[in-house]
């Protein structure tokens, strides 16, 4: 089963459905949990990758749109001394730089957009597995309090007062580290952490062959040569 599957099946999954009329409960959200600590550890280094490529193609948009800049400059200082063949080279310098500008812009939307879709279902991952968690303590301390219920009831008719209070003072006890450790597994999947973000490598090349000759007219024209 592939990730995007998986993840689609955490998201979705009825964990009351899944245990209803289990015989052990427990030991099927056990099994459940593993499964989504195992797809989350996998969702969360995809999701790094894919983080890693948007900001590094960011860096490359940047560097692009400020080499686009630096060579029209060039192209001015050119015209301004009369040199009309430096001129000509920065020009072209220039629209290269332009073009991966624009390919580069349409590649980062792009990469965006899969960014915050693998966020949102990463999220949705994160919110499933608590509530598992969740219905994992629940079910706990359902049992303990059942098998709890059932000696009390198969104890001698016999038992005195003082012995009984002891047992209730006990159940009291055992109630409050349950919901002590609901909380804690509630405040645990809060705090989860996103990994540390996986560094890939870009490259982008591009060759173009235009008409330059209106393009240094139209700078010398604009700057009264």
């Amino acid at each position: 089963m592939g990730l995007f599957q998986r993840i689609g099946d955490i998201i979705s999954a009825n964990l009351n459905e899944m245990t209803e009329g289990l015989e052990e409960p427990e030991m099927m959200l056990k099994q459940a949990i593993r499964e989504m600590e195992q797809s989350i550890a996998e969702a969360t280094r995809e999701t790094a990758k894919v983080l890693a490529n948007e900001k590094l193609m960011a860096k490359e948009l940047s560097t692009n749109e400020q080499q686009a800049l630096d060579w029209r400059r060039k192209a001015e200082t050119a015209v301004d001394d009369g040199d009309d063949g430096l001129a000509r080279r920065a020009l072209r310098r220039k629209q290269e730089h332009e073009k991966l500008v624009t390919a580069l812009r349409d590649q980062l939307t792009t990469a965006q957009d899969a960014s915050r879709t693998l966020k949102c279902q990463l999220d949705g991952m994160q919110a499933k597995m608590a509530e598992a968690k969740r219905n994992l303590a629940t079910l706990s301390a359902r049992k303990r309090a059942a098998d709890f219920k059932k000696r009390i009831n198969s104890a001698p008719s016999t038992l005195d007062a003082s012995g009984a209070n002891d047992a209730f003072a006990k159940f009291e006890r055992m109630r409050e580290k349950v919901e002590r450790a609901e909380a804690e597994a509630d405040a645990l999947a809060e705090l989860r952490g996103k990994t540390a973000l996986a560094e890939t490598e870009l490259d982008g090349s591009g060759d173009s062959s235009d008409d330059l000759d209106a393009a240094l007219e139209a700078l010398k024209r604009r700057q009264g040569k």
